[in-house]
């Protein structure tokens, strides 16, 4: 038997490369932080592309409960735009789907273990790596295929994206009554307001993806916390403050993120240590508004594991992936600026959108892996 690779992270990023590798005969020791299912900080809109992909695994997200998506919906104020998306979509939350995934990858002989956490990458002596974990024990590796998300581990930091992101991702789950979640149905919806848009969608058993991204400084005049926040949105929007009214969170807290360093790209060094394969946010980070974060993710994982069965090098994989996702990173990186930021940017949206619909199509193949770029699992 080959000596097993290692898989920090079990997202969709890590379990896809898990479960690829070990479709092809590999040993994968896999390490999730989690003891249990979790949420994650997560649009949780799925393209066909990654649909297809989680399908050839074993894992059909229809079979899980997850929503069909076929149109977008942009609100700024009292204007609103209802268009159809260029291609199917899903939607179903990373609770539900991590877990499904992680249980596949068990039952197709991955080695999965549960609570325990990465903490340092060092490389020894004979050119492999070392893990340390939290418990304080650690385990050899000649490839580690790094799934961590935001998650840094000392040693294998990613690099600096420039100016550091003011950026925070905050999430709830809530119950809508039934003439709001039918508003909802088929649909991902957007919502501009100041230094901040709120994404909206139904995952499975009609709970309400309710989540946004918001400037520090804002957050910081709403209170820092997540009422005082909900507060502000309702004061200055009757359509956010009509969804609220009576919804009912399903999480005894929200979920945060700090620092979100949208736009980042890895850029391949000869530094890099060999064997160190970078996926999901280790990699890049989308912005959240193209819904592209799974997609990203699938990509890397399934690309990774091809070349690595194929004998490619790590360095050879970051740099394909990195050209790959360096267009969609320059169109989606100024559209975020400029629909997070300036209400004029926010007001052109609409007015395109209302205006040239194919506009608001092209905007959203533009902020996405092509569809020849991303590849199939045999």
């Amino acid at each position: 038997m080959t000596e097993a690779s290692v898989i920090i992270g079990g997202g969709v990023a890590g379990a896809t490369a898990a479960l690829a590798l070990s479709r092809a005969g590999r040993r994968v020791d896999l390490y999730e932080r989690s003891s249990s299912a979790s949420h994650k900080i997560c649009g949780e809109f799925m393209s066909r592309e990654v649909s297809a992909n989680l399908r050839s695994l074993g894992v059909d997200p229809v079979d899980l409960g997850a929503r069909p998506i076929n149109r977008v919906r942009l609100v700024r104020g009292n204007r609103s735009v209802d268009q159809p998306l260029p291609f199917p979509a899903l939607a179903l939350s990373r609770k539900i789907l991590d877990e499904a995934l992680l249980e596949q990858a068990t039952s197709c002989g991955v080695n999965v273990i549960r609570g325990k956490a990465a903490r340092r990458i060092e490389q020894s002596d004979d050119g492999g790596f070392e893990v340390s974990f939290g418990s304080g024990d650690s385990a050899p590796a000649r490839a580690i295929f790094l799934a961590s998300g935001k998650h840094d581990l000392r040693g294998v930091k990613r690099a600096a994206p420039g100016r550091q992101s003011d950026y925070l991702a905050l999430k709830m789950y809530y119950r809508f009554n039934k003439k709001k979640t039918e508003h909802l149905r088929w649909v991902t919806e957007l919502i501009l307001l100041k230094e901040c848009y709120l994404g909206l969608m139904l995952v499975e058993d009609d709970r309400v993806n309710f989540c946004f991204v918001i400037s520090e400084e804002r957050f910081a005049k709403g209170g820092g916390t997540w009422q005082g926040v909900l507060q502000q949105f309702s004061s200055e929007s009757d359509y956010v403050a009509a969804y609220l009214e009576g919804a009912v969170p399903l999480l005894d807290r929200p979920l945060a993120i700090s620092r979100v360093p949208y736009g980042f790209v890895h850029n391949p060094s000869p530094e890099d240590p060999p064997g160190l394969w970078r996926l999901g946010d280790q990699i890049a980070v989308i912005p959240s508004f193209t819904g592209d974060g799974m997609g990203m993710a699938s990509c890397s994982a399934v690309l990774a594991a091809n070349m690595f069965l194929e004998g490619a090098t790590s360095h050879e994989f970051h740099r394909r992936f990195s050209n790959i996702v360096r267009k969609q990173m320059r169109v989606s990186k100024p559209l975020n600026s400029m629909f997070f930021r300036h209400s004029v940017g926010q007001d052109a949206l609409i007015w395109l959108a209302s205006q040239f619909p194919s506009g608001v199509r092209a905007i959203a193949r533009a902020t996405r892996v092509p569809e020849e770029a991303m590849p199939r699992i045999d």
